[in-house]
């Protein structure tokens, strides 16, 4: 008789979320995903487990595991559930001490217990008759939520400076001198790369494990972990620079030798107090002023901009606890077939992820298989998020299914300038995927704006409508006043016109009240200000061409507005006129 096995891992959001860095962002996912991985070849390998999610053949792994076993008595089940627990413990702790002995750090007794302490690991598992195999699912599914919802609380805490990184645990890593209430932490010496540990900057262990993950992925088992992990600044200025010189971009990057930061790429970092942290040279701070200013000049002839934002994807596969548990299956039966063909769909849709966000276009941070997590170039936005959707498989062709119901996923993008804080970024895009998945149906994506002068601007629309796709409306406005067709003047008078017409608390208002001439007549108003404005802000010059691209925008902002509401419509503009002055337009360098 077999058995099945439910296993998980976590903590999953908050390790991977707790970053200061864009390295410590893909590391936490990286780390659960090899755990992952460890503990599924260990039930491969020495208890010959079929395993049916997740595919191990993907480079990024979530962080579950369902696997069929070939035992029937209670405890030897038991026993595996332990052993593949205590293999992913030990696997952890064996990552942090290797990262910090390789800098010749001591593994202290604080250190140890952070590394012991830190897993949270839920398994259930069961007999599982073929025939049962549905009902078992499920069943093992309840219990193991109800395990989680139980929570086991450890008394007191660590009293002292707490992780740069992690903000729980006490520090246990710092440079520089010596600062109250870290008693326990012990100060690197300069051999520590300073991208592994920076000036002001304390680590508890696992946030230093996280920071230099690289020293037992690469150093130790020789893995595919990406050690060069682009920075929020290398996904900013990843079109603009593979645009320029490349000759005059490594000579720039030699200025600095050992490490270079792409932020020295931005002005504003040319400082004499940035340099003495870098310990460089006043002569340095002087040849590198000299010749980012040729390369702007370079980039100024191209129509390069160097902008400084960039946006960060966080998306999710809709409604996938139903998808996984078979609950539209037409015949129940099927359900271990459907799941394995689910493996391998979204295995295969994970490396089209992965294909999708190469340099410049982004970088992957982690598909699992519905899930994604990305970083992703300005210029590349549009495309990347269609292609992401395009590539979502459709599930509902697996099996016949109960009722006519499509697979989708919705999506939260969060643009962010490349200095402000990635936890609070990722926060908000989290917050933005939460906004998409509250659209009725969801298959919606919401799209929000932190701009560096502490505005926020944000809008949430269907990945499609019956006559509109929002995204190619988008980057059609984008495109039209990125190259000077139409002036942004119509987004700033709808905006300043319509704005004072929404209530405080709440736009949908004035459809609950059943006012429906009231309705009725901002339609009215709405349909002609866009007509109007549009005409007017228009910089064609051909009168026939410009009154067919009017014509065809009115009515696409026009079902726009209808579809999305007031104020989603406003801030969709907004956030167009916004990116077409980020985005660049590249023309030839005439002689």
């Amino acid at each position: 008789m077999n058995s099945l096995l439910i296993f998980t891992i976590g903590p999953v959001q908050s390790f991977i979320a707790q970053a200061r860095k864009t390295q410590d962002l893909y590391a936490g996912s990286y780390i659960l995903s090899h755990l992952c991985g460890t503990a599924a070849r260990t039930a491969q390998d020495n208890y010959e487990a079929e395993i049916i999610y997740p595919d191990l053949h993907n480079g990024s792994l979530p962080n579950r595991l369902v696997a069929l076993l070939p035992v029937g008595e209670k405890e030897e089940l038991q026993e595996i559930g332990r052993q593949l627990e205590s293999k992913v413990r030990d696997e952890f702790v064996q990552i942090g001490r290797q990262v910090v002995r390789s800098f010749g750090l001591p593994v202290t007794p604080a250190l140890e217990a952070q590394l012991q302490d830190f897993l949270e690991i839920y398994w259930v598992g069961g007999n599982c008759e073929p025939s049962r195999y549905a009902e078992r699912y499920r069943q093992m599914e309840a219990v193991l939520g109800a395990i989680k919802n139980t929570r086991i609380f450890s008394s007191g805490g660590e009293r002292g400076r707490k992780c740069s990184i992690t903000g729980e645990h006490n520090a246990l890593f710092y440079r520089g001198g010596k600062k109250a209430y870290l008693e326990q932490a012990f100060r690197v010496p300069e051999s520590v790369p300073k991208k592994y540990l920076a000036p002001g900057e304390a680590l508890s262990g696992i946030g230093f494990m996280k920071r230099a993950a690289a020293r037992y992925f690469c150093h130790c088992l020789g893995g595919n972990f990406d050690s060069d992990f682009p920075s929020t600044a290398s996904i900013a200025l990843a079109a603009s620079l593979h645009l320029l010189p490349a000759d005059i971009v490594e000579s720039y990057k030699k200025i600095f030798a050992g490490e270079f930061d792409d932020q020295f790429f931005y002005q504003e970092n040319l400082t004499p107090r940035r340099f003495a942290l870098e310990g460089l040279s006043l002569e340095k701070l002087q040849q590198a002023d000299a010749l980012l200013k040729e390369l702007y000049s370079e980039a100024k002839k191209r129509g390069i901009k160097f902008t400084k934002y960039y946006a960060l994807l966080v998306m999710d596969g809709d409604n996938m606890g139903e998808w996984v548990a078979g609950k539209n299956l037409a015949d129940q039966g099927q359900l271990p077939d459907f799941q394995r063909n689910l493996t391998r769909y979204l295995g295969a849709y994970a490396r089209e992820a992965k294909a999708i966000l190469q340099l410049p276009r982004g970088k992957l941070v982690y598909c699992g298989g519905d899930d994604v997590l990305g970083l992703i170039n300005l210029n590349h936005l549009l495309s990347v998020l269609k292609d992401l959707r395009d590539k979502f498989p459709p599930l509902e062709k697996i099996a016949n299914m109960s009722q006519q119901k499509t697979s989708s996923t919705s999506g939260g993008v969060c643009i962010a300038h490349y200095k402000a804080p990635l936890a609070e970024v990722i926060k908000f895009a989290r917050k933005m995927e939460e906004v998409a998945k509250g659209v009725d149906g969801k298959d919606a994506l919401a799209i929000g704006v932190l701009k560096h002068s502490g505005e926020i601007c944000q809008t949430v629309f269907r990945w499609k409508y019956d006559n509109l796709e929002p995204l190619s409306l988008l980057h059609s406005l984008v495109v039209l006043l990125s190259t000077g067709k139409f002036s942004d003047t119509f987004i700033r008078n709808l905006s300043r016109e319509f704005r004072s017409l929404i209530p405080p608390a709440d736009e949908s208002l004035a459809k609950k009240s059943g006012n429906i001439a009231l309705k009725a007549a901002e339609e009215e108003m709405v349909a002609a200000e866009i007509k109007r404005l549009l005409q007017r802000s228009c910089q064609l010059q051909d009168p026939t061409e410009a009154d067919k691209i009017v014509s065809e925008l009115r009515e696409k902002l026009f079902t726009l507005y209808l579809e999305c509401g007031l104020v989603n419509f406003l801030s969709f503009l907004d956030i167009a006129a916004f990116l077409s002055r980020e985005v660049q337009v590249i023309s030839e360098v005439k002689d």
